[in-house]
């Protein structure tokens, strides 16, 4: 699994992604978007407490329901729905917190996962199976000597690298497509 560092990097990423999106930037602040994107895209791990609260132990429920892409789902459109006040930002803003909700599950399952069961329950509710992607691309931690073994620090160093070049390559191929839509709609007149 990536750090809290890792996952807040897909949020800062995700800012830089919708920063300029006239629609939003109306309404909501710079900080305002920063700090939910950072919120959102480590909000998964929020099966951590629930973990602790339920059965006083931090793993017991994680990369479970939370980490589900239907769980992403309803959680987006419920905090589309309350935080935005207009119906066309509402859509932006829903689709904006999907992609950040989607980026942690996509980056746990990116990583090596040492712990078993490996991988998320990603399409819970309606498969209780554990899934990971079969490429990794990030480390992961290793808890077994807490969390500030050399590996980790190096797990840390590479998520600093790795994130923002996936996202780097995500923003090149919106400009692209963009671009190619608006070419060929041009050519269509």
């Amino acid at each position: 699994m990536p750090s809290p560092i890792g996952h807040s990097l897909a949020g800062i990423s995700g800012f830089f992604l919708i920063r300029y999106h006239s629609q939003l930037s109306q309404y909501f602040s710079d900080k305002t978007l920063l700090i939910t994107g950072i919120i959102v895209a480590n909000l998964p791990d929020i099966d951590f407490i629930l973990g602790y609260l339920f059965f006083n132990d931090f793993s017991k429920l994680h990369r479970q329901f939370t980490h589900s892409f239907f769980v992403g789902l309803v959680i987006s459109i419920l905090m589309g729905h309350f935080i935005t006040k207009r119906k066309k930002t509402a859509y932006v803003f829903t689709m904006w917190l999907l992609g950040l909700y989607y980026s942690h599950i996509l980056l746990d399952m990116l990583a090596y996962d040492r712990y078993p069961p490996g991988g998320v329950q990603c399409f819970f509710p309606f498969d209780f199976g554990y899934f990971a992607l079969p490429i990794t691309i990030l480390a992961g931690l290793n808890m077994t000597n807490g969390i500030w073994d050399f590996g980790n620090i190096l797990t840390i160093l590479q998520e600093i690298i790795v994130i923002p070049l996936l996202f780097l390559v995500i923003f090149l191929l919106i400009k692209l497509a963009k671009n190619q839509s608006s070419i060929y709609g041009k050519n269509q007149d």
